[in-house]
């Protein structure tokens, strides 16, 4: 990205490859192995940055994700954060101000204001990408330099828009909630970044209180 005098430019790279999503269905046993293996590789060299002491995005700037919007700005819903307690009450002052713009009194913001601090704590500042859907994963076939035999590997993960310093939970406990459960994904992506069952679980009631 560079600016001239009256224009910003975003330089982007193609990437030739196909999504993980369209592929998984058709692919045998040791090809997935094979990916999920590369893909734990990359999440791992990613959760593994040293943790910056806030929450919020690269720039150290607010949270990159709706759950933290706030149309005038309010710091207290959008971050940065210092602390984890504070960014688990800005979902609750979230979800306040979604209810009241509907013209109703949020009794799960109260439950979220209530709970949700002292639920998720202990979860230290991780890059975190937000977004793990197979559509966003780019793969391609080549063949291995050494033995020759055609083999998948990961050319690009795409869609970095939510990335940023989020609670460890968030990789997983975020997507959780909008798995399918119509094929082995789910169990899948616990092969490449540790679950989070307990806050999975709070980030769907999360998500059904913001989004529905």
């Amino acid at each position: 990205m560079y600016r001239t005098k009256d224009k910003l430019y975003i330089v982007m790279e193609y990437i030739p490859g196909t999504t993980l999503g369209h592929l998984w269905p058709s692919l045998p046993e040791n090809d997935k192995t094979s990916l999920l293996g590369q893909l734990r590789s990359i999440f791992a060299d990613m959760r593994s940055l040293p943790s910056p002491g806030f929450y919020g995005s690269v720039t150290q700037g607010p949270v990159p994700h709706r759950y933290f919007f706030s149309q005038e700005g309010n710091p207290a819903i959008t971050g940065p954060f210092t602390e984890e307690e504070d960014f688990s009450k800005a979902i609750a002052l979230r979800s306040s101000q979604i209810w009241s713009d509907r013209g109703r009194h949020g009794w799960t913001s109260d439950f979220l204001a209530r709970h949700l601090p002292s639920a998720l704590s202990g979860h230290q500042p991780t890059f975190t990408h937000g977004d793990l859907y197979r559509e966003n994963i780019l793969v391609k076939k080549a063949k291995d330099s050494t033995s020759g035999v055609e083999e998948y590997s990961i050319a690009a993960i795409i869609d970095w828009e939510t990335a940023g310093w989020y609670p460890s939970y968030w990789e997983y406990a975020y997507i959780f909630p909008l798995f399918q459960w119509v094929d082995d994904w789910p169990e899948s992506v616990e092969r490449i970044i540790d679950p989070w069952p307990l806050e999975a679980a709070l980030l769907r009631f999360v998500q059904e209180d913001l989004e529905f």
